[in-house]
């Protein structure tokens, strides 16, 4: 068990209308790779299924927070994914001015992370040496709602 009192699966997720690999089958050349992925999974099917547990999600949250890694592979997957779905990074995702419009309003942490996605070498890294645990713990919320809401509403999630 990672989190609460209880575990979050694939097999146990709820269905969408699409559906995303989980981060721990993500393949992207430039990430580096996580020994303990399961806590990615759990944190995302936890958001997926809204779990109900009010100390699961930020349990799942924290863990990951204290990872700078485990962070990173989250906003690596979020941001392939929304890359993969425009063909580019959105200014929804990127400019903190265009995203506190949207409904879902990221934070600016995941916004100057998103703008520098691109650029996976030292100005990507020199963004997230800044980063505490709060901030990191932002991100991966961030992240893994994002992913959700693809799932749910696909391109039409940034632009209700």
């Amino acid at each position: 068990m990672i989190g609460a009192d209880h575990v979050h699966t694939a097999a146990t997720v709820r269905s969408r209308q699409r559906t995303f690999v989980p981060p721990s089958e993500s393949y992207l050349p430039y990430a580096q790779a996580q020994d303990d992925t399961a806590v990615l999974d759990q944190l995302f099917y936890a958001t997926v299924d809204e779990c109900p547990d009010p100390n699961c999600r930020p349990l799942l949250l924290d863990r990951v927070a204290a990872d700078v890694e485990a962070t990173r592979k989250l906003v690596d997957w979020a941001c392939h994914i929304a890359s993969e779905m425009y063909c580019e990074l959105p200014a929804e995702l990127v400019d903190e001015e265009v995203a506190a419009d949207t409904v879902f309003h990221p934070s600016p942490f995941f916004c100057r992370l998103a703008a520098e996605y691109h650029n996976p070498g030292s100005a990507f890294n020199a963004v997230y040496a800044t980063y505490g645990t709060d901030q990191r713990r932002q991100v991966a919320d961030n992240a893994v709602v994002l992913v959700d809401g693809f799932q749910v509403w696909w391109t039409d999630f940034l632009y209700q």
